[in-house]
């Protein structure tokens, strides 16, 4: 594609000039000292060593919820595993409420310059984003954000460099000394894929930015399976969701995981929705930390079946 010049339009859309809209942002000169970006070289790494701290809480949600991606080619594997280890440090809260993002900008801020804690506040922020990108070319990405429909401009990096125009990306989206930056987290993902990931996410009931960010470990599930067992929707897939009656939707969006994952593995037979739903409301209660258990019987009453129907079909559900 050819690159931008200054008096095309910008392709965030604003309907400015590309020189006075976005590339103004872009060449911001960086008020950072060598410290700075020393101290900004060095601000993952330490992170990183920073979380082991917390290995007892992390490490078993952590392989629990990313064992399935052993399954995927290496490079695949590798990609999703590094997507899910830092989402559980940016945005996965343990029991005093914080990430571990949070925690340690708390224990560490002052020992940084003013203009580093400021800057540090915009990675506060972090969550994992989902675009499609409007333009690109030796220099610059344009990137359309699916869930908020605004679009900014960035510069390419070495990780970046091969991300063409009409493809879709999902990951993090950086601030650097020199403007924020997708990392080596991000995944690329051709459109047919790209489509069906985000109808994906809205039939499990992730429709705004706030959910993806929150129910990520799901989504990016639900990704998995997509690569899996391919695009096509099982049959009774979102009838069975249509008669699932959880009250949490960060349980929907789980219980949407296994059931979609269920159904392409196994291709069971469906003759009452309401059995499926009931399976998936008892596994909520007993694998979701977030659900409170409910007896079999009561989870039976609810949906009409009975509590031996609800007994056998678990078992084949959780032997699959």
């Amino acid at each position: 594609m050819a690159a931008l010049k200054r008096n095309d339009p910008c392709p965030c859309g604003s309907g400015k000039k590309y020189k006075k809209c976005c590339l103004q942002k872009l060449n911001a000169k960086s008020r950072f000292d060598q410290k700075d970006y020393r101290d900004f070289n060095e601000l993952l790494p330490k992170i990183f060593d920073y979380s082991k701290k917390f290995d007892d809480n992390i490490k078993p949600v952590y392989e629990n919820r990313s064992s399935s991606f052993a399954s995927m080619k290496p490079e695949d594997a590798k990609a999703f595993s590094q997507l899910m280890f830092h989402w559980m440090l940016f945005n996965w809260k343990d029991e005093e409420k914080q990430t571990v993002l949070e925690q340690f900008i708390k224990e560490h801020q002052t020992a940084y310059s003013n203009s580093f804690q400021k800057f540090l506040e915009n990675w506060t922020s972090l969550e994992p984003r989902f675009f499609y990108v409007v333009h690109a070319d030796k220099e610059y990405l344009s990137l359309k954000d699916m869930w908020k429909d605004t679009t900014q401009t960035i510069q390419k990096t070495p990780v970046s460099e091969a991300i063409e125009a009409g493809r879709y990306v999902t990951g993090y989206l950086y601030p650097t000394p020199d403007g924020l930056s997708l990392g080596s987290d991000a995944l690329e993902l051709p459109a047919d894929m790209a489509e069906a990931f985000l109808e994906e996410c809205r039939t499990a009931g992730i429709q705004k930015q706030k959910h993806f960010t929150k129910r990520f470990d799901s989504a990016l599930q639900l990704l998995y399976l997509l690569v899996k067992y391919g695009k096509e929707t099982p049959a009774d897939y979102r009838k069975i969701l249509q008669t699932l009656q959880l009250e949490s939707r960060r349980s929907f969006t789980a219980a949407s995981a296994a059931l979609r994952e269920y159904l392409a593995a196994e291709n069971p037979r469906v003759t009452k929705p309401e059995a499926f739903a009931a399976i998936l409301e008892y596994w909520a209660g007993k694998h979701l930390p977030h659900e409170t258990p409910v007896s079999q019987k009561a989870v039976a009453d609810k949906y009409g079946i009975s509590s031996s129907t609800l007994s056998s079909r678990y078992k084949q559900f959780m032997n699959r």
